[in-house]
Order: C-alpha cells, then structure tokens, then sequence
C-alpha cells in the first residue's frame, strides 16, 4: 500500500487538460513542474491516471532543470497543432483523462509515489475546465495541489509548458 502521506513535492503536477473544448481540442495534457532548486533526473518515472494498465514511463535522460515545465500529451499531433510554439513537450501517453474527474500520480524510478491529485469535475472543483476552454491549473507551483482550492481554471486555453496564468 502507497503512503501518500509524505508527497516530496518535488516534481509537481500543475496543471490539467482533462475535458476540451470542441474548438479547441488539444487533447488531454498534463503539465509537470520541477519544484526543487536542482536538475531532476526523471528517466524511468512513471504517470498513471488511475488505471494501473495505463502506463507512461519516462525515457533515458528526462532531466528537468530547476524551475522547468514538462507537458505529458496524450496526442502530440493534436497538441501541437494548437500549441506549435511549445517544445518542451512529451507523449503520446497512449491514455487520456477522465472528464468526470480522476486520479493522476506520478511515480519515481523506484516506484515511490512523488505527486498525487484527485480533480473533480464538480465543486469545490473548478468547473471551467469540463469541456469549456480553460484548462485546470494549480494557483502556486508549491501549493499542496491535493487540495481543490489550491486550484483555478486558466485564462484561454492554458499556458502549458510555461507560469500559470
């Protein structure tokens, strides 16, 4: 049994594209934030939503700088094709995101729980984000993001690989 009492926060999940909108479907994303003062070397992680078959591991030398974003996409060619600017990019997860709400966690290469959120569709949730546009973003990289109202929705479509709006 995982104890998700003791989340290091290193490596934080910071914010979510789970439901888009019709005119602009990205497909899901989700955003990782580098919360430490230091390089992470993140090869051999893991991202699972909450189906254990659904499984991203990070390949051979995924180091993220201090401060540095990384955007997990379930379909790069979607993402891209509305995201062009942005390169600090990864996938394709090969699995997406619940719409009603889910868990997604992130495991290190010894498969110790790093970060852990529950979304809701419904309040306290923000619910912008379902299927509207904006995507769900935690207000402050260093917030603990297993709290809802630790969370907003985005202005536009999401600032994925880069500061919250």
């Amino acid at each position: 049994v995982l104890d998700f009492s003791n989340l290091e926060g290193i490596l934080a999940i910071n914010e979510i594209n789970y439901h888009s909108s019709d005119d602009f479907n990205t497909g899901d994303w989700v955003e990782l934030y580098n919360n430490t003062d230091e390089l992470l070397d993140i090869s051999n992680w893991i991202f699972k939503d909450e189906n254990d078959s659904h499984i991203f591991t990070f390949s051979e030398n995924t180091i993220l700088s201090s401060g540095e974003y990384i955007v997990l996409c379930s379909d790069t060619s979607f993402f891209t094709s509305f995201f062009p600017n942005v390169n600090n990019f990864i996938g394709n997860l090969g699995f997406g995101f619940s719409g009603n709400g889910e868990q997604l966690r992130l495991f290190n290469s010894e498969y110790e729980l790093v970060d852990f959120v529950e979304y809701d569709d419904s309040a306290p949730w923000p619910t912008q984000p379902d299927g509207n546009g904006p995507t769900l973003e935690l207000i402050d990289p260093i917030n603990d993001n297993s709290i809802a109202e630790n969370w907003t929705f985005s202005n536009g479509n999401g600032s994925p690989g880069q500061s919250n709006n």
